[in-house]
C-alpha cells in the first residue's frame, strides 16, 4: 500500500510486526524452517519478548500519543484496546505453562496480524485523508524522533 512519507515509520514497523506474526504462526505450526523462526517454544516466547521490548512498547505508545488526537473516538478505543490485549497476551505467554504459552502466542500472532492489517488498510488512510499537510508534517517529525532516531540511538548504545 502506498503510504505518505510522514507515516512511513509506522508502516515500516508494521512490516516487522507482520514478519513476527508470520514467524510465530509458522513456528507454532511446526514449520519454523520456512519462516526463519525458532523451532521450540522457549525460542518463540523469546521472539515475542524481543519484539515487545524492541518495537511493540514504543510503537504502541507512539501511535496512541501521536495519532490519538486525530482519530475518531471509536478508532482510538479500538487502538488502545487491541494494544492492551496484545500486551496481556505477551505477558501470558511469558508466564504461563507450555500449553497456555502456545495458546497465548497463537492468539497474539493472530491479533497482531489483524490489528496491523486494520491500521494499514483503514486507520492510516483515514489519517492521511483527514489531517492537513502541515499537521501531517508535524506528526511525521514526531514519528521520526520517537521511532527512527530513538531506535538508532539504542542500537548504537547496544554495540558499545
Amino acid at each position: 500500500m502506498k503510504r505518505s512519507r510522514q507515516l512511513k515509520p509506522l508502516s515500516s514497523e508494521h512490516h516487522q510486526a507482520l514478519l513476527v506474526a508470520f514467524q510465530l504462526k509458522k513456528g507454532l505450526a511446526g514449520h519454523a524452517e520456512s519462516a526463519g523462526a525458532p523451532k521450540d517454544l522457549p525460542g518463540l516466547v523469546a521472539l515475542a519478548r524481543r519484539f515487545e521490548e524492541q518495537v511493540f512498547r514504543t510503537h504502541t505508545r507512539t501511535e496512541e500519543d501521536v495519532l490519538g488526537a486525530y482519530l475518531a473516538p471509536a478508532d482510538m478505543r479500538r487502538l488502545e484496546a487491541e494494544h492492551a490485549e496484545m500486551a496481556q497476551l505477551i505477558e501470558a505467554a511469558r508466564s504461563a505453562k507450555p500449553a497456555e504459552q502456545r495458546q497465548a502466542l497463537k492468539a497474539f500472532a493472530d491479533l497482531l496480524e489483524r490489528h496491523i492489517r486494520w491500521e494499514e488498510q483503514e486507520l492510516l488512510p483515514y489519517a492521511e485523508a483527514h489531517v492537513d499537510e502541515a499537521t501531517l508534517a508535524i506528526i511525521g517529525g514526531e514519528l521520526e524522533r520517537r521511532l527512527v532516531l530513538a531506535t538508532r540511538g539504542e542500537a548504537k548504545r547496544a554495540r558499545r
